[in-house]
């Protein structure tokens, strides 16, 4: 029987092994008959064998493509795919102009993912003696460019940003042993005057140009951790408490008194434009104290008026040092509680509704809201020492920052609102550019001057 008849038979020729000139194997597509189709080795190829070729379903994948034969395989991946059919291009085209629309708010999106927390701070000074008391204020950046931070023991001294000199404002090294008094706290008048105030419970009025001391106005009975201006209007937060108002014009300095606060009052915040008072303390409370609101004074037997807050907020679950006011929305405050709590809230002045609230992780001890761009900074204690950044109205987070080597205690801003001062028990004080002052717009004068000339014209 020839092989012919074994083809019209079975369908493939068998085929001695001990006859085959060579064997030609396929690892991609291996070549397998019907009749046995469990086999697991290769098959015989057709092409070397002294048999004609033939037309049959199981012939070279070659011959029955009409490729001509070539040493390498087929599925070789060179020749170029086919073209798209037109419907495919017509998708895409409509792919592409959607696209277009979207991408002016994908490029901006992308612009504030790729914005980075600055590599270092700007200026870095060596803060020795810094108590590490989270409900202490002990700097203060005033208007005239000039940095106060108070060193407990050791003095109040003045950092001048712009000529990058210190200078002492007090020496109580100078003084024995048993005068000296901790310094709790400090804050800058609208006209440079500087505000200290004293364990013993007093405040003092400094002159920094001068060195000099104006005046003490005592009467607290316990340390005074905050203090916050509003034009002639000093007021100060107590330990037992109280808040008071220290009129610096009159002799008689206290002119009225707030209650409310169980604890100690370890955050107090004047709005710029005078309207409320903000204040935050140990007992975990936010008050808001209206000062155009007179129904609520009542007079007591010292001759003192004593006002209620206009509201109060239960919140946060830790001592809320961290106050700030919107200067782009002047009834938006911003809160922030301590290590227990960890979180950030925002409140109306008007009715004291929580309008946000965001879990910021770490203790916050300081926020500052920027005039540049809608965001607030935080600063932070225990775990994470960090400045954070988040975005208004959202309040996500734009990046965190490490800042010190232990938490961070207090941060005040620039007179320009670009740089940032924050302090640390690690006894340092850095400086941060943050912001920067947005570029003006060029004004066309001319095209102003020849649209005034036609108006001028038509009438």
């Amino acid at each position: 029987m020839g092989a012919t008849d074994l083809i019209a038979q079975h369908g493939t020729p068998r085929v001695d092994k001990g006859k085959a000139r060579e064997v030609e194997m396929d690892r991609f597509i291996p070549i397998r008959p019907n009749t046995d189709a469990s086999c697991s080795t290769p098959v015989l190829s057709l092409r070397n064998m002294n048999q004609p070729t033939p037309t049959t379903p199981y012939a070279d994948l070659s011959t029955s493509l009409g490729i001509p034969p070539a040493k390498r395989r087929s599925l070789t991946f060179r020749t170029p795919p086919p073209r798209h059919a037109p419907y495919h291009l017509e998708y895409q085209r409509n792919s592409e102009a959607a696209t277009s629309v979207v991408a002016p708010y994908v490029a901006t999106q992308a612009q504030r993912k790729k914005r980075k927390a600055p590599y270092h701070a700007d200026r870095v000074l060596d803060a020795p003696g810094i108590p590490d008391d989270f409900y202490l204020n002990l700097v203060d950046w005033g208007p005239s460019n000039h940095i106060a931070i108070a060193l407990d023991y050791h003095g109040i001294y003045i950092y001048d940003a712009t000529a990058k000199k210190v200078n002492p404002l007090t020496q109580p090294s100078l003084m024995p042993s048993t005068v000296r008094t901790p310094f709790t706290s400090v804050s800058f008048a609208a006209d440079s005057s500087l505000a200290v105030g004293l364990d013993t419970g007093d405040v003092e009025v400094w002159d920094i140009c001068v060195g000099k001391r104006i005046r003490t106005m005592g009467g607290h009975s316990a340390r005074v951790p905050s203090l916050s201006w509003s034009k002639h209007t000093l007021s100060s937060g107590c330990k037992d408490g109280s808040i008071w108002h220290h009129d610096v014009r009159m002799e008689k300095h206290k002119v009225m008194e707030l209650q409310g606060h169980t604890l100690e009052v370890c955050g107090l915040k004047w709005r710029p434009d005078g309207g409320f008072l903000a204040s935050g303390g140990n007992d975990d409370v936010v008050r808001c104290w209206d000062a155009r609101a007179r129904a609520s004074v009542l007079e007591s037997t010292d001759g003192i008026p004593k006002a209620s807050a206009n509201w109060a907020a239960r919140g946060h679950k830790s001592a809320v040092k961290a106050l700030a006011w919107c200067p782009w929305q002047n009834n938006l405050l911003a809160s922030g509680g301590g290590i227990t709590d960890r979180t950030i809230k925002l409140w109306s002045a008007s009715t004291g509704a929580l309008t946000k609230s965001v879990y910021a992780g770490s203790q916050v001890s300081s926020l500052l809201f920027s005039p540049h761009r809608q965001e607030l900074l935080s600063t932070h204690g225990s775990p994470h020492n960090y400045l954070s950044m988040w975005s208004y109205p959202g309040l996500r987070k734009v990046y965190d920052k490490p800042a010190h080597s232990e938490r961070v205690l207090s941060s005040v801003s620039s007179p320009d609102g670009c740089t940032v001062a924050t302090i640390s028990c690690d006894e340092t004080l850095r400086l941060w550019k943050l912001w920067e002052v947005p570029k003006k717009k060029k004004t066309n004068w001319k095209g102003d001057a020849e649209r005034a000339r036609m108006l001028a014209g038509l009438r």
